[in-house]
């Protein structure tokens, strides 16, 4: 699974390079996640950034990869749970102009750690999980090559038998190749 994520990643990048480089922009994001379920009975509000890749299709939608770290503190003292997703999706707009909301899909991977401290111990775990986020968001344009990207996507990381949900609200900039 990790080879085919890697090579649909690259084959969108050189796709990108080689049409027009006007059609790729690039983005950075921070903000918070909101742990939901069971997931939010074992842990508080989580941090964390992404950097995003953006391939135009069309002025309406847009081919995205991106690649996240997220980190939850535990409610109980010494554990911490974290988060590398690795997705690939698409982005919806609606209209055109200075501002443009859209709707976004995303699926792929989440590398998971985990961390227990105890008695002076240390324990970690460390696995990947598929998972998926839907959502939406806006951008707002800031100059001619720039935008304010801010959106809200629900997510789930799937796990045997069960799901880490959370709720991320990221706000960022999106720059424009």
């Amino acid at each position: 699974m990790k080879q085919l994520l890697s090579v649909l990643l690259l084959a969108v990048l050189f796709t990108g390079f080689i049409n027009a480089q006007s059609k790729m922009a690039v983005g950075l994001q921070a903000g918070v996640a909101i742990p939901l379920g069971d997931f939010g009975d074992g842990f508080d509000l989580g941090f964390g950034g992404q950097g995003t890749f953006a391939y135009h299709i069309n002025p309406m939608l847009d081919v995205t990869g991106s690649v996240g770290y997220l980190t939850w503190s535990g409610k109980a003292d010494g554990v911490t749970f974290s988060s590398v997703p690795v997705l690939v999706g698409v982005r919806y707009y609606f209209g055109q102009g200075q501002f443009h909301p859209y709707v976004s899909g995303e699926l792929g991977l989440h590398f998971t750690s985990s961390k227990v401290e105890f008695l002076g111990n240390s324990y970690t775990s460390s696995d990947s999980f598929f998972g998926f986020g839907v959502g939406a968001g806006f951008l707002y344009k800031l100059g001619p090559n720039l935008d304010l990207d801010v959106n809200a996507k629900f997510n789930s990381i799937s796990s045997e038998g069960s799901a880490s949900n959370y709720i991320g609200i990221m706000a960022g900039v999106l720059i424009a190749l």
